[in-house]
């Protein structure tokens, strides 16, 4: 074999490769040009898809347009009219600037341009495809610049064969134009796909109207508006806690100069500063723009200018986290007081004072016991809106329709086996340590006991006295299994839906619509039919059959969270797993008061399914204390 030589590429190689780096799918294209279109002056910058961007688009704009002389050159590798030298990449200012993109695109597709400068009578059209400049010629059109791309990746099927198909990179193409909106509120900008409009941008300047136009009137108004400047860098925009958190970071939108960005930094800072405002295992949206000199920046870090340095980064992180926090600080202390917490150091009280000095932290030396009647406590009736109440669904506030085997249940009856989780004996000198847990049946199978129902502590676990043990049921775990159980064995066939009688109307985004349409053949066997509804809307016409409709907007908002944290599941039956977990987080919670029919109910059921021991998540349902380890912490026994 002989020895191979270094040698120079061919030019149309060179063109070839260097478009792999800027133009990895349509939306990359798609969004070099739109930069262009913004550096170039545009108010109005109209986008349109079809085919997902693969067959076709068109970016159209209002700007100055290409000079007759110059559109030549545009095409041209490393050509632009925005930095001279080099020491101007120090302080980039323009969207594009290395001259790189429209080569690339031409490089590995069909291009036809149109433009017209302010002081030309007609304007000119060029065509050139993979990178060969076909024809020049006059042509009559509006002021500004239009580029029409057709068969992207023609000449290179190996990049073609692993795009996605024409809906996800459509999806793409729609989370960009959302970042161009919610970047450039002074522009005004309209996108289509397959000839309907999707998104249409007032383009008057402020930041609230382009949030509207991609989140809609309901989001815009649960979040926080953020306003201020701190060590050189000024903030503005608008962030999102409490029910506008979301379970991903995929809704937050940094833009440093007018330039959107991602940054692992200014997400750290944000949660940081909405830290105790976003409940665990959420994270906070926003949309935040920042202004900083441009020197202090580093756009030019990866071809495709999403990823970003500063020279002074904790300086930087500093400011976020400060200014959203003082926006986050509830100045009305009235309508919103901060919670007082008892000072830990505090000294105990003497055991005579305990009932005029009220609870004792649990960190004291004293104990706070509240003493029962030894009939079972039933508490008062309440009027709630969780779980427990969904009008014709069958939940756990109708126990009869609720079973699947209905029979009449003496609550003096033969319990089968139950295997809970035993705590250890703790040692009589010095602090209890950490309890450790052992997965033991403390109660034998054949054995043949009367349950007693004693009560419920901390309106959280149902106290239960069987045979030699006082068993803790853990309300939430124990309803959360059961509804996975039922809810797993609908599935399995084919029905886990309810129609709803008033279907619910849900805006979500478009990338948002694309997933829910990329999981449908998952959903629909699960009882979740979701259908579009005009623009920037979903029609929800049935929901798992555990669910209220109440409950229906918060799971879906979960669901697509949750659908987007486990995209790189690799079976299905994993991720079938995932969603019908996240649909059994309806159970009823800790804190929720129940009647003693539902928690005689919630045992029984339990008690006749055979359950496994614990939830889905892997927690016990059962703790069992024997009666002899209660009588030796009590010294009744050595």
């Amino acid at each position: 074999m002989a020895e191979a030589r270094i040698q120079l590429l061919p030019e149309e190689v060179i063109g070839k490769i260097a478009a792999g780096e800027v133009v990895e799918r349509p939306a990359a294209a798609i969004k070099e040009l739109v930069e262009n279109s913004l550096d170039a002056g545009a108010t109005a910058v109209t986008v349109e898809i079809r085919e997902g961007g693969i067959g076709y688009f068109r970016v159209t704009d209002n700007g100055r347009g290409i000079a007759p002389g110059d559109i030549r050159m545009a095409f041209e590798r490393h050509a632009t009219s925005k930095i001279r030298q080099s020491s101007d990449l120090n302080s980039i200012a323009t969207l594009g600037f290395r001259g790189e993109a429209l080569a690339s695109i031409a490089a590995v597709a069909k291009v036809t341009c149109t433009t017209r400068t302010q002081d030309q009578v007609a304007g000119i059209r060029a065509v050139n495809e993979g990178g060969q400049m076909r024809t020049i010629e006059d042509a009559a059109c509006p002021q500004g610049t239009t580029f029409v791309v057709r068969d992207l990746f023609f000449n290179t099927p190996v990049r073609l064969k692993f795009l996605k198909k024409p809906q996800a990179e459509g999806a793409l193409v729609s989370d960009l134009m959302m970042r161009l909106i919610l970047s450039k509120p002074e522009v005004s900008f309209r996108y289509l796909s397959q000839g309907k409009t999707l998104y249409h941008s007032a383009g008057d300047g402020k930041l609230e109207s382009a949030v509207f136009s991609i989140y809609g009137n309901e989001m815009l108004r649960s979040m926080r508006k953020v306003d201020g400047h701190m060590n050189g860098v000024v903030l503005h925009g608008y962030v999102g806690i409490g029910d506008s958190a979301r379970g991903n970071r995929g809704h937050q939108s940094f833009f440093i100069n007018g330039r959107y960005m991602r940054s692992t930094l200014l997400s750290g800072a944000l949660e940081e500063g909405t830290r105790e405002r976003v409940m665990i295992g959420k994270y906070p949206t926003c949309v935040l723009h920042l202004t900083m000199p441009y020197d202090q920046v580093d756009v030019n870090v990866h071809p495709n200018k999403l990823e970003v340095r500063f020279q002074r980064e904790a300086e930087v992180a500093e400011a976020v986290t400060t200014l959203i926090r003082e926006a986050l600080r509830d100045r009305d202390a009235f309508e919103r007081p901060v919670e007082m917490l008892l000072n830990p150091e505090k000294p105990a009280v003497k055991p005579v004072e305990i009932a005029k000095s009220g609870p004792i932290r649990p960190d004291s030396t004293q104990i706070d016991i509240s003493v029962q009647k030894s009939a079972i406590p039933v508490p008062a009736p309440v009027n709630r809106t969780s779980v427990l109440k969904q009008g014709t669904i069958p939940q756990f506030a109708q126990p009869a329709r609720f079973r699947e085997t209905p029979r009449p249940v003496a609550w003096e009856t033969h319990a089968p086996s139950l295997p809970p989780t035993v705590l250890q004996p703790v040692s009589p000198a010095g602090a209890m340590p950490e309890p450790v847990v052992e997965q033991v049946s403390a109660l034998p199978p054949e054995t043949k006991k009367t349950l007693k129902l004693l009560g419920v502590a901390f309106q959280t676990f149902i106290l239960v006295e069987y045979a030699d043990n006082l068993l803790l049921i853990d309300q939430h775990a124990v309803h959360e299994r059961l509804l996975f159980d039922r809810l797993c064995k609908a599935y399995d066939q084919h029905a886990a839906g309810q129609e709803l009688l008033i279907p619910l109307i849900l805006p979500l985004t478009r990338r948002e619509q694309a997933l829910l349409e990329e999981n449908r053949a998952l959903l629909e066997p699960m009882g979740l039919t979701v259908e579009p509804f005009g623009d920037g809307e979903v029609r929800v016409s049935s929901i798992p059959m555990v669910l209220g409709q109440p409950q229906a907007r918060d799971f879906i908002l979960e669901l697509l969270d949750q659908l987007e944290n486990e995209r790189g599941l690799n079976t299905v039956e994993k991720r079938r797993a995932a969603i019908l977990q996240l649909a059994c987080k309806k159970a009823v919670k800790s804190g929720d008061p129940l009647t003693e029919e539902e928690i005689r109910d919630l045992v029984e059921r339990m008690i006749d399914q055979q359950v496994t021991p614990t939830c889905p998540h892997g927690r016990p349902l059962v703790v069992a204390i024997s009666h002899t380890e209660l009588d030796k912490r009590f010294k009744r026994i050595q």
